[in-house]
Order: structure tokens, then sequence, then C-alpha cells
């Protein structure tokens, strides 16, 4: 009996703590700038678009000993940093934030939630989940039963936002792509790549664009391969993991990206590696 009162107690100590760092956060960062300097990382950084009617974005940082996820909305057109109107953190390094996810209790609410996948890309219960205040620009921790998939998002190609994709996940009752069946009358095939971070506004300097497998088209196969891309200093690619995607796109799309070229990146004046996702997506376009 007092091992199990310890054993709570502790648990409570520790539940305790991890919302007091969550509060701190909030208190240091909420209404300021992603832009600060005690903000910034040499680690993973990304954006989604959440809600293009209010132009608000969920902006991904890890900053090593936490991972972060913020609300940012703009102040002025153009705006490039914006201001942090909420943030949620996990301290636990080897949990990773999902942003495909489906709360049933909530259907039409974008969510997102928190995982350990050790590489496997099945659809999996969120270990935390919190539901996105689109009105209040928060979240709002859930305890309900959230579903979420490993699939990448290329919204910001069609002009769709994490908004839509909810609606989506809501019709299907499920999170996930949901790509139309190809008919007889679509055109030829059509390969679009996303790339994460301060690259995807960069020009590729060598390299060339993933080619349509003549196998896909055949068979009026679309999708989206996810890919986990590092490049060294001087822009070259040191390694390509395919995170989830088919089979016949992902081998496609590595032969591609391995030989890609970019300018270096630099911070501080000094060329840094590079760490970051690359979507690939394989579509066969309109008659």
């Amino acid at each position: 009996m007092n091992q199990l009162r310890t054993a709570a107690l502790l648990f409570g100590l520790l539940a305790a703590t991890g919302a007091a760092q969550a509060q701190d956060f909030k208190q240091r960062f909420v209404a300021k700038t992603p832009c600060a300097p005690d903000l910034q990382s040499e680690f993973s950084d990304f954006s989604l678009r959440l809600d293009k009617e209010q132009d608000l974005t969920l902006l991904y940082r890890d900053l090593s000993a936490v991972k972060v996820v913020m609300i940012i909305e703009p102040t002025s057109p153009g705006d490039h940093c914006g201001v942090i109107r909420d943030a949620v953190q996990i301290t636990h390094l080897t949990k990773d934030f999902e942003f495909r996810c489906f709360d049933p209790q909530a259907p039409t609410d974008v969510i997102i939630g928190t995982s350990i996948r050790k590489g496997s890309t099945r659809p999996v219960t969120a270990i935390d989940a919190w539901r996105i205040d689109l009105e209040k620009q928060k979240f709002i921790e859930t305890r309900d039963k959230v579903t979420c998939t490993a699939e990448g998002w290329d919204g910001e190609d069609d002009g769709s936002d994490l908004v839509d994709a909810a609606k989506k996940y809501a019709a299907h009752g499920r999170p996930g792509q949901f790509e139309s069946e190809p008919s007889d009358t679509q055109g030829p095939p059509v390969v679009r790549v996303r790339i994460e971070g301060g690259l995807r506004k960069a020009k590729l300097l060598e390299g060339f664009l993933p080619r349509y497998p003549e196998e896909a088209v055949k068979n009026k196969i679309i999708g989206t391969v996810e890919l986990h891309v590092v490049f060294e200093k001087d822009g070259t690619v040191r390694q390509v993991d395919v995170v989830s995607g088919h089979a016949l796109f992902a081998q496609a799309a590595v032969d591609a990206v391995r030989h890609w070229k970019y300018p270096p990146t630099m911070r501080n004046g000094t060329p840094v590696e590079v760490d970051t996702l690359v979507f690939v997506t394989f579509a066969l376009s309109g008659p």
C-alpha cells in the first residue's frame, strides 16, 4: 500500500512539474515573436498552414531539450515572423508530434497529438492530444481517443489548410490522405515537390525532379512520398530516408533527391547542415 502511495505521489509530482514547465514556456513566449533569438534551433523547423481564412500557421521547432508547436499569426501583410498565440511542448525526447489526427468526438476540429513510432508508419493512438480552438487561437488538451497517421501533407501545393484536411477526415471517419480515383480522361502525369524549412524558397542548383514511374502511370496510381533528407554544409545530399509512401514512388523519389544540390544554408555567416522533410506528390492532372 505504501508503495502504491509513493508511486501515486511521484506521478503527481512529475505531472505537476510538466504542467509548470509548460506554463513557464507560455509565459515566456506567448504574444512574442517566434524569431526571438532564444527560440532558434539548429534542429528541425517547419510550418503548416492551419487556417487560411485567419492566415494562421502551425510552427514546429525542435529546441534540443524540448519540441514545440506554436500557433502563429502574422502582424502585417508579408510578415515572416508573426506573433505566437499559443504553444504546446513535449520534453520526452522519443515522442514526436503528429499532425494528421482524428477525434471521433470532434470530427471536424483540427487535432494534433504525440506518439513514439520507433520507425513505424502505421496509424497510432496518440499519447497526448490537443484540439485547436480557432476562435480563441488556443490548444485545448483532450482526453478523447485520438488516431493519427504518419502520412505527409501537401496542403501548401493545392491551397488547402489543416481545417480543410479535418473536414476530409470527418467525411471518411479517419485521418489520412484521400486521393480521388483517376478517370480515363485524366491528362499527363505531374510531379510536385515541397521541401520544409529554409530551403523551401531556395533555388535548386543541380539535379532533377523525380520521374513518374511508367508502371504507376499505366495503372493510374497516385500518391505522396515523405522523405527525411540531410543536406551537407555545401548543399549536397548526405542522407535520404523514406518516411512514408508507395514503394513504387519511394524509389523514384530517392533516386532523384540523392542527386540534388542547393546553395549552402548560412547561419551567422557560417554554412550549416540542414535536416528537413521533403514531400513528393505524384498526380495525374485533369483533362
